[in-house]
């Protein structure tokens, strides 16, 4: 279904990593025999949007729809202007 470019793998601030595809944020739930089932990270407010992969992360199997006030996430981090002497 997905290309591997699609689906990046980066560390959160908790020490755990979050999936990023299509421009979205997901956080991992639960990791089973076969799969991972991913979160919206806006999960806690009300988002359903969720993401299952195969267990090394280079497509998505399956996933549902956000909800309709679930943006895009914008990228959190920014590289900072290094000053010249």
């Amino acid at each position: 279904m997905a290309n591997v470019s699609e689906l990046r793998l980066v560390p959160n601030f908790r020490g755990t990593m979050s999936l990023i595809y299509n421009g979205r944020s997901y956080r991992l739930k639960h990791t089973g025999k076969r799969n991972k089932y991913w979160r919206c990270s806006k999960d806690r407010e009300g988002c359903k949007g969720v993401v299952w992969t195969d267990l090394n992360v280079t497509q998505v199997i399956r996933q549902k729809d956000h909800m309709r006030n679930c943006l895009m996430d914008q990228p959190r981090y920014k590289m900072k202007r290094k000053s010249q002497p």
